[in-house]
């Protein structure tokens, strides 16, 4: 019996012992955190972070893209066209979701050998996406923004615009040095993997925000241009539209704007202001950001300017929808009113001729970085190259994008109307040409580039902080003071849950509000 009793015994301690162990296995599997994975694919994250902050981009493009600048004004529901903004969680919220994902990569990929073009692609793509949000809000989390993924701090400081620029232009600078010569990646829908033209992207893009710091540490800025624009063998740019950075949809991943529905494309119509300068340039870009009204009967293209007509900005919900072009109260409201191109329509707008795949989303294009050295070259910053050179290489680029687009979408007569340009007696215009003083010929570049710059994010508002130029006027019905938003309110949710960094940003920043100007903006 006592020899049973301790075989028992033997076999229940042996039972134990072997359900310790597999309890012991069961706890490291339930105590792995979900959001903190042992390692990350790069080739299965990088799309999806490309796809929603491209998504976003374009999405931010059409809201304050387009009428704080003034290329579209807002048909209805006007407060955003008369500066009555209230705090903003987009792209707040989206850039740092997307950002924890970068910072995935970015920890898996930084000390593998065999990794260093996903971590020079990662670099780039945090240092963009910085630069949306820091140049929405100003001062936002930087250092410590995603130290809650493997450090569990969930109320991260906010840096200074200044410190987020140091930090963005040193990565940039890293990921060209990373990514020469490397093999290239696979996931990527910016490129097709092109590691080169990634390269590209990363000089371009620092060129862009070199720019924008050029009034507050121009020696930096100064710097940085000279070390690019001298050394195109270790520092490749853009050199076509085949460069540029742009998200190509297709049918199960339509451009933004195709599945919106008809009246929230509606809202938006063209700018009286950009119907105005396009019309005194005979800027047949015209047909491609606008469609004839309604009233003309033309359908999605015409010959004749004048059945292209834009609207005010800045009119209130009630003057918006009863303002008549030519003061005739008959002739009121939409149908006297261009809609913004076939190029970006919605389907149930146009749906025998709206196209799904035409429009691109342009992070950054050939043309902008044109404008950006011929500014460089004319303020004397770069030695390379001429002012003239670069500004018509960005006007002409800009052109062949847009007869490229309308191309593809099918649209012959409006592809026609763009190849038929002479872009010749075009840059003769004395309205184009560069002539005059150099802050005249500097006007110029600032007109051409916002031109280009049609639904690009909201770079159009950025650049137009940056030199005031050219005009923004505030509408008739205009609130916050008559002045011209310069900066997003944070999220309320970012008040809530972060409240000592939130006003610890405010106290260095000034008020949370949309006119208190960023770091780079003392125009």
């Amino acid at each position: 019996m006592k020899i049973l009793n301790k075989m028992k015994k033997i076999a229940f301690v042996s039972a134990l012992i072997f359900m310790m162990l597999g309890c012991t296995d069961e706890f490291d599997t339930i105590n792995v955190n979900p959001n903190f994975p042992a390692s990350a694919q790069p080739e299965l994250l990088l799309p999806g972070i490309q796809r929603e902050m491209a998504y976003e981009w374009g999405n931010e493009g059409w809201e304050e893209g387009f009428t704080v600048v003034q290329y579209g004004a807002r048909l209805q529901f006007t407060s955003g066209d008369i500066y009555n903004w209230s705090p903003s969680g987009t792209p707040y919220n989206d850039a740092y979701a997307s950002l924890r994902d970068v910072e995935n990569i970015i920890r898996d990929t930084r000390d593998n050998p065999e990794a260093q073009n996903y971590y020079g692609v990662a670099l780039i793509m945090k240092s963009w996406i910085m630069s949306y949000v820091t140049d929405a809000y100003g001062d936002v989390p930087y250092t410590e923004a995603t130290q809650g993924i493997s450090d569990g701090n969930v109320t991260p400081a906010f840096d200074p615009q200044q410190t987020i620029y140091n930090g963005i232009l040193e990565d940039l600078e890293t990921a060209n040095t990373v990514l020469a010569g490397q093999a290239n990646i696979s996931g990527d829908i910016f490129y097709g993997g092109d590691i080169v033209k990634w390269q590209k992207f990363a000089n371009s893009l620092r060129l862009r925000l070199l720019m924008r710091i050029s009034d507050v540490d121009n020696a930096k800025a100064v710097a940085g241009m000279t070390q690019i624009a001298s050394d195109p063998a270790t520092y490749p740019i853009f050199e076509s539209n085949a460069d540029m950075a742009v998200v190509q949809w297709n049918s199960d991943n339509p451009q933004s704007k195709y599945d919106t529905r008809s009246g929230s494309f509606d809202e938006v119509r063209l700018s009286l202001t950009l119907e105005t300068r396009l019309k005194a340039l005979n800027d047949t870009r015209l047909v491609v950001f606008a469609q004839p009204t309604s009233a003309s009967g033309k359908g999605i293209y015409s010959d004749n300017f004048d059945d292209y007509v834009g609207m005010p900005n800045g009119l209130d919900d009630e003057a918006a929808l009863g303002y008549s072009p030519s003061g005739n109260p008959d002739e009121s409201g939409s149908n006297f009113i261009s809609r913004l191109g076939i190029l970006i329509a919605c389907r149930a707008c146009n749906p025998e001729q709206a196209s799904p795949t035409a429009a691109q989303t342009i992070i950054m294009s050939y043309s902008e970085l044109q404008f950006i050295l011929a500014e460089a070259r004319e303020k004397g910053w770069i030695s390379v190259g001429t002012t003239e050179e670069y500004y018509q290489n960005g006007i002409r680029a800009s052109f062949e994008y847009y007869t490229d687009r309308v191309s593809a979408g099918g649209w012959t007569e409006i592809a026609t109307a763009m190849q038929e340009t002479d872009l010749d007696a075009y840059l003769a215009q004395p309205a184009v040409a560069l002539t005059g003083s150099s802050d005249e010929i500097l006007e110029k570049i600032y007109l051409q580039k916002w031109i280009s710059l049609f639904y690009t994010g909201f770079e159009g508002w950025s650049d137009w902080r940056r030199t005031g130029s050219p005009e923004v006027v505030p509408g008739p019905d205009a609130v916050n003071g008559g002045q011209v938003p310069v900066r997003f309110q944070y999220p309320n949710s970012v008040k809530a849950t972060n409240e000592a960094n939130y006003e610890a940003a405010v106290s260095r920043m000034g008020a949370d509000n949309i006119n208190t100007k960023l770091w780079w903006d003392v125009d």
